[in-house]
């Protein structure tokens, strides 16, 4: 068990380094000059321009006030993924976005962080923990009973990589507890 605690850890640092690294739109609030780091090079962009940086560089200009990051707010999303998931029945499970998990974790880190500097009310942060705990409890209890079947491809398409890989752990140890309790039992 400890091992897959650690294969998961491995997996989503893995993951929250991928995603830092993918390219988003920002839109710049103030002309900026050219910027030249040993990996990224950003040309000269001027003020109300929608350029495409790593997430990380995005991050940092944002927290900085030079630029605003040009997605949807993840707190919407969080609501939009928990109302379709109390939409659809017990067996059904909706498709989630595959960065869902990191940026929920990310979303989290920063309301913390706010509540901390001051920024924020903890009363912010609680809520979105019960509605992540409620998206989490959702899901989780609509994929561990698929964990005995056989795998769809069409669930796999609806989950992320990280409840992928809580499936397929999960499934290998179902799968292995099956053969040991009926080892030598089963019809060849």
């Amino acid at each position: 068990m400890h091992n897959q605690k650690n294969s998961i850890s491995t997996f989503i640092q893995d993951r929250e380094i991928e995603y830092l690294l993918n390219n988003v739109k920002i839109k710049t609030k103030q002309n900026l000059p050219s910027i030249h780091l040993d990996s990224i090079i950003i040309s000269e962009t001027k003020e109300g321009n929608i350029i495409e940086v790593p997430r990380w560089v995005a991050e940092v200009f944002s927290e900085l006030g030079f630029c605003e990051i040009q997605e949807e707010s993840f707190e919407v999303e969080m609501l939009k993924a928990l109302s379709r998931e109390r939409i659809q029945g017990p067996n059904q499970i909706s498709t989630l976005n595959g960065n869902f998990y990191l940026k929920l974790k990310r979303y989290l880190n920063q309301l913390k962080g706010n509540t901390y500097s001051n920024n924020g009310s903890n009363h912010d942060y609680e809520e979105a923990i019960i509605k992540a705990i409620d998206i989490l409890k959702l899901r989780t209890v609509k994929i561990l009973p698929l964990t005995v079947g056989e795998v769809t491809p069409e669930l796999m398409q609806k989950v992320t990589p990280e409840e992928a890989t809580l499936f397929n752990i999960v499934r290998d140890v179902v799968q292995n507890w099956k053969n040991t309790v009926l080892e030598g039992n089963k019809d060849e």
